[in-house]
């Protein structure tokens, strides 16, 4: 077969990808099946070539016919898995305008008949820097008929007094028991709202959160409302990759494109924050279930079998503290598997009974159980090829692995990228995952043999989040990547050469490739980027007068960001006396909807539109009332200072310069 033949069928793929894609629009059904078609047909066509000509010809009385089954049946469930993806991505709904009607079915009745909701912050050992937002944000709520309740499991007076200082209710228990859920069932107990919201500790509710979210509860068959969760902060994946302005956190791919999927397929699910429950739903599966250490799943799955629905509106209502370091990260999603995985061996759990096939489906935990391990094993095949000749595939040669395998994996990943945008870019997503599966792989193991052995541990946040040593994963994926280079190079030489069928080498140089980048990029998360500023800031756009010290006219100038510590502002710079504004000059700042600040002048520059530039710190640091109304204009009041996705070109080169060290480019 000619050369041209033999890459056919891909460029066929690519160029019919390249050439649909502007045309098909995510947003129509018949689009979104067509591409389930286009899935299917390519591995149909690819799989009789699979079983017959690398698979059935494997000699099972070898251990390498045994590996070469073993790997096809994780392929199989890997094309499974994949078509189940394209499957739901099928269906998506927006519930905006249903929040819309709802909000305006509850406008119209007098306000004393509003649901009564009562709001729960669940607490530990969260530092106050980090409960001051939740709790004033909670108070901010626009919603006549709410009570906000801190639940605090730490017992800590300062606690209790800063609650009663601001008027939230302050609730504790004597121990302990089933962590979260506990916490939450004693704060069932002594409250009595027909509806409950909860927000973890380092989560704030933007102000109209209730107002659209209440309205969907006068449906008597909806028991939960979830909505997104969204970070003010950036994760450590973004951050030590220096692409935090250019690539979003790494729930927003959950949150922004499968989420409304899965509600639409009626198999949403509680995430454990920023969401509503009905009271009575509660009441009717008992409480919150604690058999699990991830509470929110069983909820979910019980109340589904009571017949309850699950709704999401995907809107941006509140706004939270992601992972601040990989310490903070790496616990949080351990919590996520081991919780994932006791779920199967519950009576409650995706496996019990009481769930449509299509639900147990989606709320299978195969992420935890099957991704996990399978990440790894991708990177190690070409490892166990290179240097014990262990070939995944029955005699084949690398021009039949680009004519039938290559084009099933190429429509995989750019079907991937059309359901998501840009938020699936193959490596640079499977980085940060091949970390976190090296990571979590001891977790997994251990919880499927003993899956209630470890205790729950809660996210270390704020000025307790710490840092975290992965310098033995540095080391581990740094390994892997000598194997995978070196072992191919080894190859390449005929006289010292391991492989029997060179004839698959091409194909193995390039998954040597291939696995050599998304193992650079995990290594180069290893190795924390320190945090820029103490607090975040947020672009913001407030008219505002300041006045330097001896000043007797006040300047108009303009707000374009703020932080809880200090603010920029500016103004056209023609007709400015500069002289006025010498750094460590006294500035008293007057903004819309704020009180008066006191600052000092940091800097003071002419930018190039000739606008006139200063930054101020507030001092002394604000406390007390004008502190809180910082909170409320800050993280109450729905500022968009989230990431926004970037071209491949734009990535990879922030990428590029984290590999060669040149630091990041300045935002």
């Amino acid at each position: 077969m000619s050369w041209i033949a033999q890459f056919a069928p891909l460029a066929l793929v690519i160029g019919v990808m390249m050439l649909a894609s502007p045309f098909l629009r995510r947003d129509r059904l018949w689009a979104r099946w067509l591409v389930v078609f286009f899935l299917i047909a390519l591995i149909a066509r690819y799989l009789p070539w699979r079983i017959t000509e690398t698979v059935l010809p494997a000699d099972l009385t070898t251990f390498q016919g045994w590996w070469i089954v073993f790997l096809f049946a994780i392929e199989i469930v890997f094309l499974c898995d994949m078509l189940r993806q394209s499957l739901v991505h099928c269906k998506i709904v927006d519930r905006s305008a249903e929040a819309d009607q709802a909000y305006a079915r509850l406008s119209a009745r007098p306000v004393e008949s509003w649901p009564s909701v009562d709001v729960f912050i669940p607490s530990y050992n969260e530092p106050l820097d980090v409960l001051e937002r939740s709790i004033v944000g909670a108070l901010a709520i626009d919603y006549p008929n709410k009570t906000v309740w801190v639940l605090d499991d730490g017992k800590r007076d300062w606690l209790r007094d800063f609650c009663e200082e601001k008027g939230a209710k302050y609730l504790t228990r004597k121990d302990g028991s089933h962590a979260k859920a506990g916490n939450v069932n004693n704060g069932l107990a002594h409250s009595s709202g027909d509806l409950v919201c909860i927000f973890d500790a380092d989560f704030v509710a933007y102000r109209h959160f209730l107002k659209r979210v209440v309205g969907f509860f006068e449906d008597p068959t909806i028991g939960i409302v979830q909505t997104p969760q969204h970070f003010f902060n950036k994760d450590p994946m973004q951050r030590n990759l220096w692409i935090a302005d250019r690539w979003p956190d790494e729930q927003r791919l959950f949150f922004d494109h499968i989420a409304p999927s899965v509600d639409a397929w009626d198999s949403m699910f509680c995430c454990g924050s920023c969401m509503v429950m009905r009271r009575k739903a509660l009441d009717a599966i008992g409480g919150v279930p604690t058999a699990s250490i991830t509470e929110d799943i069983l909820t979910s799955l019980e109340m589904l079998r009571k017949g309850y629905r699950t709704r999401y509106l995907n809107e941006k209502l509140s706004i939270g503290l992601a992972a601040e370091s990989l310490l903070a990260f790496h616990t949080q999603r351990e919590r996520w598997c081991q919780g994932g995985i006791q779920t199967l061996f519950l009576k409650a759990g995706p496996l019990g009974p009481g769930l449509s096939l299509w639900q147990r489906i989606l709320l299978f935990p195969i992420y935890w159980v099957f991704h996990i391990p399978a990440r790894l094993l991708v990177i190690m095949i070409p490892i166990l090829y290179f240097w014990f000749g262990l070939q995944p595939l029955e005699n084949a040669r690398s021009w039949e692995i680009f004519y039938w395998q290559l084009p099933v994996l190429i429509a995989g990943w750019g079907t991937a990228l059309w359901h998501n945008g840009r938020q699936a870019y193959p490596i640079v997503n499977e980085g940060p995952a091949v970390l976190v599966s090296l990571r979590l792989f001891p977790i997994v193991v251990s919880s499927l043999i003993r899956p209630f052995g470890r205790p729950f541990k809660v996210t270390p946040k704020g000025s307790q989040s710490g840092v975290g040593n992965s310098m033995n994963e540095a080391i581990i994926l740094g390994v892997l990547f000598v194997l995978t280079i070196g072992g191919f190079f080894y190859n390449i030489n005929t006289d010292v050469r391991i492989i029997d069928n060179a004839n698959f080498l091409a194909v193995g140089g390039l998954w040597a490739a291939v696995n050599s980048l998304t193992l650079l990029v995990a290594i180069l998360i290893c190795f924390e980027s320190p945090v820029q500023r103490q607090q975040e800031r947020f672009p913001i756009s407030l008219k505002a007068r300041i006045r330097a010290k001896g000043d007797d006219q006040p300047l108009e100038m303009n707000i374009t960001d703020m932080s809880l510590g200090g603010a920029r502002v500016m103004c056209p710079a023609e007709g400015v006396d500069r002289n006025r504004f010498q750094k460590g000059a006294l500035i008293q700042l007057d903004a819309d909807e704020l009180p008066l600040l006191d600052a000092s002048l940091a800097r003071a520059f002419v930018n190039d539109q000739e606008q006139l530039v200063l930054t101020l710190d507030f001092t002394p640091e604000p406390v007390g009332e004008v502190r809180d109304a910082l909170i409320r204009v800050l993280y109450t009041s729905g500022i968009d200072n989230a990431s926004k996705p970037a071209g491949s070109f734009a990535l990879w080169g922030a990428l590029l310069r984290r590999i060669f060290g040149r630091g990041p480019v300045k935002s």
